[in-house]
Parts: C-alpha cells; structure tokens; sequence
C-alpha cells in the first residue's frame, strides 16, 4: 500500500471519529439539561399570567437557574409529577356535576377547597351554576407553597331552586330546643379545628355559667363530629357555621347534615356569615349577584338534605334582595326550614337603645323584614353580640367598663327569665337565643376568658348567679 493512501485512510479515520465525538456532545447536552421534553399535564398554570384556556391548568413551581451535568435531587425538593390536580370535565351544563381529583406523594400537607386531602388521594363532586376555578394548596416538604388551579366552564343558567317534598313546614313550637332552655348563648372558638383538650375546657366554661346554646365554626368533618359528640354530652344546642366565603359553594352539606344526626344533634346550619361585608371576601370585590346564585344552591341543598336553613345578614338591604331571590326562584318551602342568625351589637349603647340598628334590640329591624317580605318571623338565634369590653363607639354614653359589661350583659340574659325586653314590649316566641360574644381568645379583647385584657370576671361571675329558670312561650301558658 502506498503512503499516499496511508495518509488518506488516517484521514478519513481523524473526520469519523471527530463526528462521533460531536454528536456524543450534542446527545449528552440534550439529555443532561434541566428542561427535557416536558410532560404537560392538564392541571399545569405557569407562574405567568395566561389566557383562560378550556383546559384545566395549574402554577408551576419556578425552575432551578443552575443544574449539574448529573443533578442531585434536593431532599426537599418535591417533584412536579407528585402533585396532580385534574377535574373529569373542563365543560359542563349548568346544573350538571363533575369531579375534581387530587393525588400528592412527597409533601407536608394538601387542602382541596379548603379541605385538608387525607392519604395522599382526594375527590370532590362539584356542580358549578358559572364559571368556577378551584384550588389545591400545598405545602412541600420543605415548608414552601405552591397552589394547583383548575376552572370548570358552564354553559347556560341553573333552573329553578329544586325542592324535595319530604320534609313537612314548621311552626315556632316544632323546632328542637335544649332541655332546660334559658336562652343563654355565646360564639365558641374562632379557629374551626379542636382538640379534645380545648373543647372539654370551654364547654365545661359554658356548663359553669349555665350556657344552652352555642354557635360553633367547624372547617371539616372531623372537627364537626368530634365537637357535636362533646356539646350533645354537655346538653347544649348548637349553630354550626361551615367556615365558607360568600364566593364559595361547599357540596357536602349532605354529609355533615348525616354527621349531626347520626351524633344526635338538630342540623342547625347558617350558611354565610355578613356576606355584604368586604372583609369576608377575602381577595376577591363583593358581588352581590354572584352570591345570590350561591345562596340559591346552598338553601337548596341544605333543604334538602333534612338540614335547618340559617341565613345570616347585617344588610337590611341585602337580607330583602335574599328574601325576594329565592321567592322568585322557587324556594319559598324553604322559608318554613329556615332560620335567621342576627348580630346584634351593642356597641356602647344601653340594652334599651332603639334609635338605630346598632343595638342588641337590632334584631328588631331585621323582624320587620321578614314580617313584610314573607309574612311571618322565623326562629332567631343571635350568633354574636353583646358589648365589647372598653366600647366607646357613641360619646353619648359612657365607656363600656367592667361594671357596665357586667349589667349590660345580664339585664340581657334576664329577658328570658322575666319575657320582658328592656324596651319594655314581650320577649317574643321567635328570639330563640342570645349567644354573646366570645368565650375565649388570646389576641381579642373582647374575649370572655384568657385575652390579653384579662377576663371579664365580674360578668361571668355574676352570669353564674342568675337563678336556674327555664325559658316560657307563649303556647307554654296556653291551657
């Protein structure tokens, strides 16, 4: 062989192997990167804003800047697959239902709606009457947050408010009450989930002053069943308030309601709580409308499901339009199932005080409503009021001092021991109870136990002090 093609056949050897070596680079660089081919997943937003699209999306969490050629996973780190947020069906018909379905591994805690995810899997049924995102929270394994939305769109507007004929219209005297009924109320806790712990110190501060009724939040059905047990023991009625935004729907009435009576409690249920107020709308503006259709579908399901209806406003206005909704809408049986939940303060007025709504006579005004907008006045179960300790919102009266909260308070209570109010008029059958503001918090000044202010001992001892009694109506004196 000549040197002359020697030389070429090196030649041609050099120019093969520097195209493999290039390659080998390229396919390694390709393989190696951060961002391979991504797996999109129907539930994935990304962190910037994007146009609504039919299908449903969830946030990314944002990419590491800077990966080794061979990355070593962080043993906080949480990978995207491990959090999967779908729903069965992006579209629907008003009226029809699909469901949502989480599945998470790796990370310290999950909440679907608000609703801690148990075991790493969750469903949830939702029947959205509008366009509705929902959310899952989660917290990752190494305390940081992240969120998965999806968005359900509807076509078209639910039907009437549908009713079921099962469940009889009550009067005054056909609502459950507690044995030994005094009237006697207070707000329990604010925070929604309880111990074994906090529950038998407080209900056992209720027992002490001779407590009947209570309003209770609950934020799921765990913390419901485990305080139903406990207040049903203790021989005290209670309100329960579902925590729930004015721009929420909750759709598992039913099961709570199932709780309630398989514990042996009256499903007592208010449904929203100030709904015309800023405050409880969180991030989102007030919009009446949107909770109206709200409104509609939760009436309805709590209706349904053999639950007492509690509507709670402190807008004239807006207990009117609520009233006029659901008339116009079907739910007029409802009416007959359905109680109110007032909050009448008394700011620093006197417990005779009548010039204005802001009173503990406020109440009141609300009964006129409903005497006008449907011709009779449901049961009334105050679920705040009273007077807040150091008061002084009117300078024609007097701070509200230990002394005054003390007399204040107890002249109210007393109205259901003598069936005068201190206006002078009848207690009327349809004032139920009168539960105070609150039993017991660290940061609220108003707090009857443990606040930073101190306790009102003079109120609860004098509270203690009123004789036993036992509430009358006026088909108790009837021969």
């Amino acid at each position: 062989m000549s040197s002359k093609t020697v030389l070429i056949a090196i030649l041609i050897t050099l120019v093969v192997l520097t195209v493999l070596v290039a390659a080998g680079v390229v396919i390694m660089l390709v393989v190696c990167r951060p961002e391979a081919t991504p797996m999109v997943q129907a539930t994935v937003t990304p962190s910037s804003t994007v146009a609504p699209s039919p299908s449903p999306t969830f946030t990314s969490l944002p990419a590491t800047p800077t990966v080794a050629a061979t990355p070593t996973a962080s043993p906080t780190a949480t990978p995207e697959r491990d959090i999967v947020f779908t729903v069965d069906s992006d579209h629907i018909e008003a009226g029809e239902c699909t469901t949502l379905r989480v599945s998470v591994e790796g990370v310290s805690a999950a909440w679907l709606e608000g609703e801690p995810v148990v075991g790493g899997q969750a469903e949830k049924e939702v029947c959205p009457c509008e366009d509705t995102t929902y959310v899952l929270e989660v917290t990752l394994a190494g305390g940081e947050q992240t969120k998965r939305t999806v968005t359900v769109y509807v076509e078209g507007e639910c039907a009437e408010i549908r009713l079921t004929r099962r469940w009889p219209p009550m009067e005054l005297q056909d609502w459950p009450r507690p044995e030994g009924d005094n009237g006697r109320g207070m707000h329990f806790l604010v925070e929604g989930y309880y111990t074994e712990e906090e529950l038998d110190l407080h209900i056992a501060r209720l027992r002490d002053m001779n407590m009947k009724w209570c309003l209770v939040i609950y934020k799921d059905e765990i913390h419901l069943e485990r305080a139903a047990k406990k207040f049903r023991e203790a021989g005290i009625m209670v309100v329960w308030r579902k925590f729930l935004r004015p721009d929420q729907l909750y759709f598992n009435w039913g099961r709570d309601i199932e709780i309630l009576k398989r514990v042996g409690m009256p499903p007592y249920m208010q449904v929203y709580n100030e709904p015309s107020v800023g405050q409880e709308w969180e991030e989102e503006p007030v919009n009446k409308e949107k909770f109206l259709k709200n409104l509609r579908r939760t009436c309805q399901d709590v209706y349904n499901a053999g639950g007492y209806v509690g509507l709670q406003f402190v807008s004239e206005e807006w207990l009117t339009d609520a009233l006029r909704d659901l008339k116009a809408h079907g739910g007029e049986p409802i009416f007959k199932r359905m109680f109110f939940v007032p909050h009448p303060y008394g700011m620093n007025h006197p417990p005779s005080y009548q010039e204005d709504v802001h009173g503990v006579l406020g109440f009141l005004v609300f009964a006129d409503i409903f005497q006008r907008e449907i011709g009779f006045v449901p049961p009334m179960i105050a679920g705040e009021g009273g007077w807040k300790y150091g008061a002084t919102d009117d300078a024609r009266f007097p701070k509200v001092d230990d002394q005054l909260h003390r007399d204040y308070h107890v002249e109210l209570f007393n109205w259901f021991r003598t069936g005068v109010l201190s206006n002078g008029q009848p207690l009327p059958d349809y004032l139920f109870a009168y539960c105070v503001w609150l039993i017991s918090d660290k940061m609220d000044d108003n707090a009857w136990y443990d606040s930073f202010a101190g306790d009102r001992v003079l109120t609860i001892e004098a509270v203690k002090a009123i004789p036993p009694f036992e509430r009358k109506f006026s088909w108790d004196e009837k021969p």
